[in-house]
């Protein structure tokens, strides 16, 4: 059976992906799957850069503002969701192009990433945010460390989602969520999939970015909104909580920190984001690269962009 083709355009906060998908997908009659682990959320539009229709180009658009807050969303979620998502849009007769920063789900998705049935368990989850929020990632990260040394090297101790992900499924399988990975490469990948990574060069250039992103939130109402939450969930727990552009802010509404101070946390979070997105997608195999600012024009990018796109779906190579 002839695999479906997925055109997967991925890179860190702020490079300009989105775009640059709504665009490729607008020029070659597509639809875009949102790979983005906090765009998945209603009512958070502003702080998860969530597209506006006119952004999206008349693209439609899936995956984006379709869970409650409330809930815990993993990337086993994620991939069954988004493999439905990609059949749909096939059958449809239309392309599929992925847009996002999410780089687990990304390789998940289009790698093959297999999941146990046994290897999930709300209550364990619940347990496991809870012993986070008393203690801290500490003492998460240390247990991970006597059950999964490999895992746990793998994993940042600052990437809470999964280093709680990995205690989850050791917990519950009693085997080490490393031997799940190491099975996951010997998989066939279930898509005829090519990856462009959008970055920068100039590591500053895309910095200067964040920081102006982040003024415009603020502008758009970012701070309103981020309050709504915080009534709403009282802070909240699980993973909408934990999203960059809403924690930070958390500290201002209870009245220990100004909101200067607030926003120049986001955009340091931000920024230290970007780092290990992008240390992320270097590992990432046979992956085509562009820089936005090797081009001069937005369209000078699109265009290059557009003949990888080309040349995946319709054959041949890019000239």
């Amino acid at each position: 059976m002839e695999k479906i083709k997925v055109f997967a355009v991925l890179g860190p906060t702020a490079a300009g992906k989105t775009a640059l998908a709504a665009r490729l997908a607008r020029a070659m009659h597509g639809e875009v799957v949102s790979c983005d682990s906090m765009q998945i959320y209603r009512g958070m539009e502003i702080g998860t850069a969530k597209p506006s229709e006119e952004e999206m180009l008349g693209v439609p658009h899936h995956l984006i503002g379709c869970e409650e807050p409330t809930e815990t969303f993993s990337v086993m979620d994620y991939v069954t969701l988004a493999r439905a998502k990609i059949v749909e849009i096939s059958e449809r007769g239309n392309r599929v192009f992925l847009a996002g920063g999410t780089g687990h789900y990304a390789r998940a998705l289009l790698r093959g990433m297999p999941f146990s049935e046994h290897g999930s368990s709300e209550e364990v989850r619940r347990t496991l945010w809870e012993t986070f929020e008393r203690e801290g990632i500490g003492p998460l990260y240390e247990e991970l460390r006597q059950r999964d040394l490999r895992a746990a090297e793998a994993i940042h101790p600052n990437n809470t989602k999964r280093v709680l992900r990995a205690l989850e499924y050791c917990r519950l399988t009693g085997e080490p969520f490393s031997a799940q990975a190491e099975r996951s490469r010997l998989e066939e990948p279930p898509y005829d999939a090519k990856i462009l990574i959008l970055g920068y060069r100039d590591r500053e250039v895309l910095y200067r970015r964040i920081d102006r992103r982040v003024d415009e939130m603020v502008e758009r109402g970012l701070v309103q909104e981020a309050e709504t939450f915080w009534t709403s969930f009282c802070g909240g727990s699980g993973t909408a909580a934990q999203a960059i552009g809403y924690k930070e802010l958390f500290p201002y509404f209870s009245g220990s920190i100004s909101l200067s101070e607030a926003v120049d946390r986001i955009k340091l979070s931000t920024r230290h984001f970007a780092k290990r997105q992008l240390t992320w997608f270097r590992r990432e195999p046979e992956a085509e690269w562009l820089y936005a600012d090797d081009f001069e024009t937005e369209n000078a990018l699109t265009e290059a962009a557009l003949r990888l796109a080309k040349a995946h779906f319709e054959g041949g190579s890019c000239p």
